[in-house]
């Protein structure tokens, strides 16, 4: 039998010495790993999410199959850890079981490695396929039986064992554990379960304790004593412990591994009520109710703790006692680590909180302001693609409002709970975009913080990333990125640990990224990967009938940023902005209305007018230059208009200070730090 035990992250914290050698490792190479990276049960981690049992299944270790067991493991009604344990203590020369009930052919190599698998003559198997024809018998089980391998072999397990069980195990999938079962004066204590393969039973197992004829015989004189029940025979295992109970709750068996766990002798213990010796035994409840507990932490003394299973023992459908087995016994460790584990769990979920909190999505589709035909089908598209988790690429020229698209698709999708991050990919070079992205180690670098700190697809587990100027990624960054778009893990510079995310991305460009591709400096493979489904949003001058609504809606929400009442715009200055073209979008339109209506409440007007647009003009050829030189940026000419106005109001109050910060609507420490970078001091 091996086993081996995970955490709620999925890293090994036990492993049995068996398992162990099957894999071809040490202990220290294998504790502290992802389950994936030592043994590739991807169902553990399943039951770590969804808290299932998954029972007799079939699965692959180093190339071989073995049939497993997997539990949650359970600590105040919270899954805090896992158990995958096999039946088979040996597997390395196993042939397929699969194929066995599907050709339903006698292989004599399988029945001698099974009877190989266990050198204890107390475990016994028998195996049927799905029609309840025996396909494998080991010794131990023919020696109960008082047949040959041939007589059994090939035969309806009903005339072989007459009142079996194992048809309705067939039938109802159903899983019998520890029941008592008499065959040919031989008491057995029996676990009987399905197995299965792709989710349909394709045979079943008995799995027995055989106690022999001697032992059965002083089980019937102690019956007789005590009307009670003792269990010889057990296994001696050096990592698994047992007691036994009888109906009163009487100790009737105890191995040795459990009495060096108590620190007992067995005379201490046989014959004593079992919170006697146990004062905080589980068993007399399991008595009383009939119910399983299954991988349950259970403290024997202050600072040592066993992972416990406890089933109660039936004959003829009567609870007649119960019986406790340690899965793991040396887990000393495990109260340290559980409270350790509830600690950062709710450390974790503080953090969580304070994620959403701060990387919150404040805009929504209903603040997307347009009538546009183009517009409001790219809104409708956009509302359809928030309901799905597919990658997005959101593609258009600075200013028109991708990362507004991007907020509102997130607070329209199942995520919206979730944090919504963005990060600049141009914004930051090479050697940091990677930690900011995924996250350092700790003792990755000089200077990095103790304890690691987790990167941008970390925080936005759950939620939504915005990779914003995604075309302006390095290719060493873009491998990188369809690394995690392929795998959805990542890994923290400096770690090996990988990290599994849950997080929908979505990118944006004013690149051609087509165009990138062909050039060779972009990743067809990425481009491909983030183009599952695209958004191509319009320049503002292929929707200039939404000019007035988003002046209109700009102004609201200025006046609310500047403590103004600018209650709108004259015909004359709407003009002005109908008949530019607009190169900076709806970011370049927000910026010279912030200008204008800093100029117009300086003015103690309250409509905007065209000389609180200095920057525009109306010439008799009906184009729209600027007042500047024109070989000068936008913000060079913001900046000259801004020193401009600032002089203005300086001389209109005669050099104080105060009151032209007042006049130009700035607090006076803003209005002297302009001066002193306009070098007006």
């Amino acid at each position: 039998m091996f086993f081996v035990v995970v955490n709620a992250e999925g890293k090994l914290i036990s492993i049995s010495q068996t398992l162990l050698n099957l894999l071809e490792m040490t202990e220290e190479e294998a504790l502290g790993k992802y389950i994936l990276d030592v043994i590739p049960d991807g169902k553990l981690p399943e039951v770590l999410r969804t808290g299932r049992i998954h029972d007799a299944d079939v699965l692959w270790v180093n190339g071989h199959k073995t049939i497993v067991t997997r539990v949650p493991i359970y600590k105040n009604g919270e899954i805090v850890g896992a158990v995958c344990s096999s039946l088979f203590m040996d597997i390395s020369t196993a042939q397929d079981l699969l194929e066995r009930f599907n050709t339903q052919v006698p292989e004599p190599d399988l029945d001698l490695v099974l009877n190989e698998l266990i050198d204890n003559p107390s475990i016994g198997y028998i195996i049927v396929d799905a029609n309840g024809i025996v396909t494998h018998v080991n010794q131990t089980y023919l020696n109960v039986l008082g047949k040959t391998r041939r007589e059994v072999i090939g035969k309806p397990i009903t005339e072989i064992t007459p009142g079996t069980k194992l048809p309705e195990t067939l039938a109802t999938g159903k899983i019998d554990t520890v029941d008592v079962w008499t065959v040919n004066n031989h008491s057995m204590l029996v676990n009987r379960l399905p197995i299965k393969s792709k989710g349909k039973i394709v045979g079943a197992i008995a799995h027995t304790l055989v106690l022999g004829k001697s032992v059965h015989q002083f089980l019937l004189d102690k019956l007789q004593e005590t009307d009670g029940v003792i269990f010889e025979g057990l296994i001696e295992n050096p990592h698994t412990g047992y007691v036994a109970v009888d109906k009163h709750g009487i100790v009737t068996l105890i191995n040795k591994t459990m009495l060096d766990a108590l620190n007992l002798k067995e005379s201490d213990v046989v014959g004593k009520y079992i919170l006697d010796v146990i004062p905080n035994s589980k068993l007399p409840e399991i008595l009383a109710t009939g119910r399983t507990d299954r991988a349950d932490v259970f403290t024997l003394s202050p600072g040592r703790d066993i992972l416990v299973d406890r089933m109660p023992i039936r004959k003829d459908g009567e609870i007649i006692g119960a019986i406790a087995r340690s899965v793991v016994m040396d887990m000393s460790e495990v109260r340290y680590l559980i409270q350790k584990l509830q600690d950062t769990q709710q450390e974790l979920n503080l953090y969580k909180d304070a994620v959403c909190s701060i990387y919150k999505a404040k805009w929504r589709f209903e603040n997307l302001i347009g009538q546009n035909y183009e517009f409001t089908n790219i809104v409708t598209m956009a509302k359809q693609f928030s309901r799905t988790s597919s990658t997005l690429l959101i593609t258009g020229e600075s200013g028109t409002g991708k990362e507004l698209f991007a907020q509102a698709i997130h607070n329209a999708s199942p995520r919206c709970n979730g944090p919504f991050i963005r990060i600049n990919c141009a914004a930051l070079p090479e050697s940091l975009l990677e930690s900011e992205l995924f996250g350092y180690a700790d003792g990755a670098f000089t200077g990095a913080k103790k304890g690691g700190k987790p990167g941008k697809f970390e925080l936005a587990n759950g939620g939504t990333i915005f990779l914003d100027e995604i075309g302006d990624m390095p290719m060493s960054m873009q491998t990188k990125l369809l690394t995690v778009l392929q795998e959805k893990v990542i890994e923290r510079v400096g770690g090996t640990t990988p990290i599994q995310i849950n997080v929908r991305i979505i990118a944006a460009t004013n690149r051609d990224l087509e165009e990138m591709v062909r050039n060779h400096e972009f990743r067809d493979d990425l481009y491909y990967r983030l183009n599952v489904v695209q958004l191509k949003l319009p320049p503002l001058r292929r929707r200039m009938d939404d000019l007035p609504l988003l002046t209109e809606d700009l102004i609201k929400r200025l006046n609310a940023k500047l403590e103004t009442s600018i209650k709108g715009i004259s015909d004359q200055a709407m003009q002005l902005l109908l008949n530019y073209h607009w190169p900076g979008n709806i970011r370049e339109l927000e910026n010279l209305l912030e200008r204008a209506i800093n100029l117009a409440h300086m003015h103690g007007r309250d409509i905007i007018e065209p000389p609180d647009f200095p920057s525009l003009c109306v010439c008799p050829d009906g184009q729209v230059p600027f007042e500047s030189d024109e070989s000068k940026t936008l913000p060079e000419r913001i900046d000259e208009l801004e020193k401009q106005l600032i002089m203005q109001a300086l001389e209109k109050s005669d050099g104080n200070k105060t009151q032209a910060a007042k006049m130009l609507g700035i607090h006076s420490s803003a209005l002297y730090r302009k001066l002193k970078k306009y070098n007006l001091e």
